[in-house]
């Protein structure tokens, strides 16, 4: 879904963790083209309750190595 020059570069730059959340986060917004938070939040696939995914995914939004 992302470059190679891309993946090489956030793999250094992330967590496995972190790089793995932003691959699922790019594959939603590309099947779903929608950027609402609780709909993301809704449609990720990690075992965990809704509340605690969406604010999962505002902590990874605002990581400072996601800033430009």
């Amino acid at each position: 879904m992302l470059p190679s020059f891309y993946q090489i570069h956030l793999q250094q730059q992330l967590k496995v963790t972190e790089y793995l959340t932003l691959k699922i986060l790019v594959y939603l917004l590309a099947c779903h083209k929608q950027v609402s938070l609780e709909l993301l939040a809704s449609l990720m696939p990690y075992p965990i309750q809704f509340e605690s995914r969406r604010r999962s995914l505002q902590r990874f939004i605002k990581l400072d190595c996601l800033q430009i």
